[in-house]
């Protein structure tokens, strides 16, 4: 199959073979030759937005501005501005725009130049030619640790000032959404995001875990953050507001916690949850009850008991030392209860076992199971269950 594209001083036809008549050695080349006629069509479309721009083509379909006129032709908004940036700077950049044409150099390489010549743009002039023949064969971090050293050389101070203005555009947004899920999303600057990353790398790393977990990286890092965030809340220095500390408190009816749906059942400020969730939050966690009358009004409120008193969660520390399912240290895994305290089961050592968050929670999904060793203490007497239930 071939496409031929004939523009004004752009002549290309890209053969496109079918791939699964070909060697693997065939298609990594035939890769690297569509690759290098894309770049070439990219800079024909960028030298094309030049035109327009400088010629006010736009106007004929009534734009106020090429890069609006993009918007309207479906091109995201920062790729229409980088478009425009590029277009408009590559006429004063020789060897960056010859590289382009040829196919050497992609769209990511030709904006991070760009950005390049706006902070120096005399010594870009003196040194454009080797930085192009510097990144061209490079991966896309060395392409830019390249280019940031030569910025730094040419000019410290806009190298400082940009650093700078990457910091004060950081941001952090936390949201609830209409589909009962919270969004996460914001930007750091590079030493910020390397702390973030450290601290959730040292919890998604292949040898922390376990090498049967079906999760995809994604899923790892936001268990992850969760972790991180749990863990400083029950051990960090954390601020103490009207007497407690911070902490995530969940309303929940006596039904619930026996599986049954009842009203409430929920995370303060965040929603309705199933009583299946409210049972596994409830295995470790601070229980106060409150006694309301038929309106729903606080008749009485008790005091907040750990489900796991600390001297029993030492123990049990002791004698499992992490999950046992997968190994993860016991800082960051739930006290489970094999025969839950909502059931009438103990808060005794031999009906609790440690697991990570991960794996309690399948736990309590029934996909997986404890191992042999663990399995449920006698029905407890009466006397027992009042204690428990007290």
């Amino acid at each position: 199959m071939e496409a031929l594209v004939d523009l004004p001083g752009v002549d290309l036809v890209v053969r496109i073979p079918d791939p699964g008549w070909l060697s693997d050695r065939e298609r990594l080349e035939t890769w690297r030759e569509l690759r290098r006629a894309r770049n070439r069509l990219d800079a024909a479309l960028c030298r094309l937005v030049g035109v327009i721009e400088r010629d006010r083509s736009f106007e004929w379909e009534d734009a106020p501005t090429v890069t609006s006129w993009l918007v309207a032709e479906g091109e995201p908004a920062p790729a229409a501005r980088a478009a425009v940036s590029s277009a408009r700077a590559l006429p004063d950049m020789p060897s960056t725009a010859e590289a382009f044409e040829a196919g050497d150099l992609d769209v990511p390489r030709v904006r991070l130049l760009v950005r390049a010549r706006e902070a120096a743009p005399v010594v870009f002039t003196r040194d454009e030619a080797v930085l192009v023949d510097s990144i061209g064969g490079l991966s896309a971090a060395d392409s830019r640790r390249v280019v940031d050293y030569w910025a730094q050389a040419a000019a410290p101070e806009a190298a400082v000032e940009a650093e700078e203005r990457a910091y004060e555009r950081r941001c952090l947004f936390v949201s609830p959404t209409w589909a009962g899920a919270v969004r996460i999303d914001g930007v750091l600057d590079r030493q910020s995001g390397a702390v973030v990353q450290t601290a959730l790398d040292a919890l998604t790393d292949a040898a922390n875990l376990d090498p049967t977990d079906p999760r995809s990286p994604a899923q790892c890092r936001a268990d992850a953050l969760v972790e991180v965030c749990r863990d400083f809340l029950d051990h960090g220095d954390t601020p103490v507001s009207g007497g407690r500390r911070p902490h995530v408190t969940v309303h929940v009816a006596a039904q619930a916690l026996c599986g049954v749906p009842a009203e409430p059942c929920e995370v303060d400020g965040a929603g309705v949850i199933t009583p299946h969730a409210a049972r596994r939050l409830a295995c470790d966690s601070a229980i106060t009850t409150l006694t309301v009358d038929g309106d729903g009004s606080p008749l009485d409120v008790g005091r907040a008991t750990r489900s796991v008193p600390p001297s029993l969660r030492r123990a049990l520390e002791t004698r499992d030392r992490g999950c046992v399912i997968c190994g993860r240290p016991a800082r960051w895994c739930d006290a489970h209860h094999i025969v839950h305290w909502a059931d009438g089961g103990p808060t005794s050592l031999d009906n609790l076992v440690l697991l990570c968050r991960y794996h309690h929670r399948l736990v309590h999904q029934g996909r997986i199971r404890l191992p042999d060793r663990y399995t449920p203490p006698k029905t407890p007497t009466p006397a027992t269950t009042r204690r428990q239930r007290e």
